[in-house]
């Protein structure tokens, strides 16, 4: 059966679309706003997405539409999406299509006229052959609401960038996010300086993680390779904050990657975006696992707000994970706990994270490193370190 999404906040124009799609054999997932759309598409075998532009009582420009179906298309390129347009209008609509919508539904519609249109589309761009979609950049405060603008705005250049934050934020995510909405349309190169014994042949778009552990010897070659006439566009990822980097990096180097710099504060720092995290992992885990999804009140939302989140973006979807599967909270804001407990939390959710993504990738280790950020011989440590 043909999964289509439906992303609009009115219930009861919901409601009549399922019915008319479920008639017609077409599955229908309902999104009543951006950060719900951006879950279902995530967890679930999306085939197309029909797209309201507004979400907001009194809404009427159509920008939230816009930024989401951005933002569907850097999770899934090829994704087909069907604008529905009302108070719009028209212009946006075309807007829209060059933002990469393939056609336009203009409300009231002819439902006879709509599923000719969804199953005309359906047909000519096939079925979704789903297996896991790419994490989704989730950004609900307004301090990661500012760096994914700032990303998506010098994204259409060729500018090499520095991301900086702690280990775990969401570096690599932007740092992918950037590529996807650059017109480099060539496959990204991703290697880790730590473990980098040489540089890269060919040019294109390089995420390098740790750019700070690069070596003398590769940070020179890099500078060279930058001083070139058609240099690779370097995305680079740092732990460091730009002073440390700066300290570092030779200079030269410096002065090619900090022309800008992006930083992502700790998780702590934003909880607004701890809820809208921990709402997305419950439907992501959920649907993978093919569990029920638990509660989350506000009590339950505010101990996880409270928590420091040590590793992060990283840590709280391993413990929200660990939730769904085990089928209980088990997640406490207890500050008077001792400094060992704690270290057993951090180590019992490491092994955690490593063993699901091993089961997940049938113990294929390269797939599993990948989906973790990790070096096949740093997974591999931790493998040992687990006895998995």
């Amino acid at each position: 059966m043909p999964c289509l999404l439906f992303v609009d906040d009115d219930c009861d124009i919901q409601v009549a679309a399922r019915l008319l799609f479920q008639r017609r054999g077409i599955r229908m997932l309902s999104a009543y706003n951006a950060p719900e759309a951006l879950t279902q598409l995530a967890s679930h075998p999306v085939d197309l997405v029909l797209l309201d532009l507004n979400y907001t009582k009194g809404a009427r420009t159509g920008a939230e539409g816009l930024a989401l179906l951005k933002d569907m298309l850097v999770l899934r390129r090829d994704l087909p999406v069907l604008v529905v347009t009302g108070h719009s209008g028209v212009t946006i609509a075309v807007e829209a299509m060059r933002t990469g919508a393939t056609d336009f539904v203009m409300k009231p519609w002819n439902n006879d006229r709509l599923v000719s249109l969804v199953s005309s589309v359906l047909e000519k761009c096939g079925r979704n052959h789903f297996s896991d979609a790419e994490p989704v950049l989730i950004a609900a405060s307004q301090i990661m609401k500012e760096s994914v603008g700032e990303a998506d705005r010098i994204a259409a250049t060729r500018a090499s960038v520095v991301i900086s934050g702690p280990s775990g934020v969401g570096k690599a995510l932007l740092a992918r996010r950037i590529h996807a909405l650059s017109s480099d349309g060539g496959a990204v190169q991703v290697f880790s300086a730590e473990d980098c014994q040489d540089l890269p042949e060919a040019g294109g778009v390089w995420i390098c993680r740790d750019i700070e552990a690069l070596s003398p010897a590769l940070q020179r070659r890099l500078t060279d390779r930058l001083d070139e006439s058609v240099p690779p566009r370097v995305i680079a990822l740092s732990s460091q904050d730009p002073a440390g980097l700066s300290a570092r990096l030779q200079p030269k180097l410096m002065l090619h990657l900090g022309m800008v710099t992006l930083k992502i504060p700790p998780l702590r720092e934003r909880p607004e975006d701890i809820a809208a995290l921990t709402s997305h992992f419950l439907h992501y885990f959920s649907a993978r696992h093919g569990l029920p999804e638990p509660e989350c009140d506000a009590t339950r939302v505010a101990a996880l707000q409270a928590e420091a989140w040590p590793q992060n973006v990283r840590e709280l979807r391993a413990a929200v994970e660990r939730v769904v599967i085990m089928g209980e909270w088990q997640v406490s804001s207890d500050k008077t706990a001792p400094q060992t407990s704690e270290a057993l939390t951090l180590r019992d959710t490491e092994r955690s994270l490593v063993e699901a993504a091993l089961h997940r990738n049938s113990f294929n280790v390269t797939k599993a490193a990948k989906e973790l950020g990790l070096t096949r011989p740093a997974l591999y440590r931790r493998m040992a370190r687990y006895g998995l």
